[in-house]
């Protein structure tokens, strides 16, 4: 904790918000190319006959589509790595939210259920790292690099933003 407040203090503001943006925005590209993965591809806009262009005739035949476990697989993972990402982004009202909970649940059960999705977050996240690198398919790469910005967005936001509001 002590380092992080060294940070903090010793970070200017411009450079804490350049910082700031620039993690959201690294953050964001796997997101959204994640994402479009996951909406099916549009069909070609007219049917190209073999023969009347020759890379027509050198292409390979399309793959068959898999099947809808592994996206689904996938489609949980991306969802979870989301989720973890807009927590950490900043204006979200996570506080008002937070504050909604607490009144709906009285005692120490809004505790544990704030606590326990921090928890699935955070751990559902490196989880989804986890799985995505050992399992092959189109969804891989971007939800690794989606998983890792969103863990290092959920270490350094609250830093950059205190460094910011700390002059």
């Amino acid at each position: 904790m002590q380092i992080a407040f060294f940070i903090a203090a010793s970070t200017h503001d411009r450079t804490a918000f350049v910082a700031l943006v620039a993690l959201i925005v690294c953050a964001s590209i796997p997101l959204a190319y994640a994402w479009a993965r996951v909406l099916p591809e549009d069909a070609p806009p007219f049917k190209i006959e073999p023969g009347s262009f020759p890379s027509v005739d050198i292409e390979p035949a399309h793959p068959p589509a898999k099947g809808r476990k592994a996206d689904l697989i996938s489609l949980a993972l991306l969802v979870c790595v989301t989720l973890t990402y807009l927590a950490r982004f900043p204006g979200i009202p996570v506080v008002a939210i937070t504050q909604w909970i607490q009144s709906a649940l009285p005692g120490s059960g809004s505790t544990w259920l704030l606590l326990a999705t921090k928890d699935f977050l955070v751990i559902g996240t490196g989880l989804a790292a986890c799985i995505a690198t050992v399992r092959p398919g189109p969804m891989r790469v971007p939800l690794v690099v989606a998983a890792a910005m969103a863990l290092t967005m959920w270490l350094l936001v609250p830093i950059l933003q205190s460094a910011m509001l700390s002059t």
